[in-house]
């Protein structure tokens, strides 16, 4: 917890520097989407998602319950596990989708890269949910520090 007042200039600043480790950790995600290994992306999003909310709470010098009014944890979890297995999805669909295209079109050197091209889709589609998310939760932190700040 706070234990002084903040200025906006210092809520500003601890808004940037949540920002970049969002976006740190958002990349981790898509790592871990990207490598072709089943349900590592969920566990990994599962352990980026609760480490995100605690550093950011760290940042913000506010503990969990005076988040946990205006967050719903509860929902960004079961957003992370439908990204993790909907960015999957995405990059199967955009592989089948690939392999028709180019068996219709006769290119078969192209279809070495078709995997690749599915899983980097998965991969940008689990960073930017993850930075989604992790944006959200910079947003009720900072309106809780504001909060305490007008009181």
């Amino acid at each position: 917890m706070s234990a002084y007042p903040m200025t906006v200039e210092q809520i500003s600043e601890k808004e940037r520097e949540a920002r970049e480790l969002v976006k740190r950790k958002a990349r981790f995600s898509s790592i871990a989407a990207a490598l072709p290994i089943p349900f590592l992306d969920i566990g990994t999003d599962m352990k980026l998602m609760n480490d995100i909310t605690g550093e950011i709470e760290e940042i913000f010098e506010l503990d969990h319950k005076q988040v946990s009014g205006l967050s719903d944890d509860m929902k960004n979890r079961a957003a992370v596990m439908a990204t993790s297995m909907g960015s999957e999805f995405v990059g199967r669909q955009t592989t089948k989708f690939l392999i028709k295209r180019i068996v219709k079109g006769s290119s078969r050197r192209a279809f070495r890269f078709v995997p690749i091209i599915g899983q980097a889709v998965g991969a940008f589609v689990s960073y930017m949910v993850m930075k989604k998310l992790g944006n959200d939760h910079i947003e009720k932190c900072a309106a809780a520090l504001r909060q305490q700040t007008l009181v």
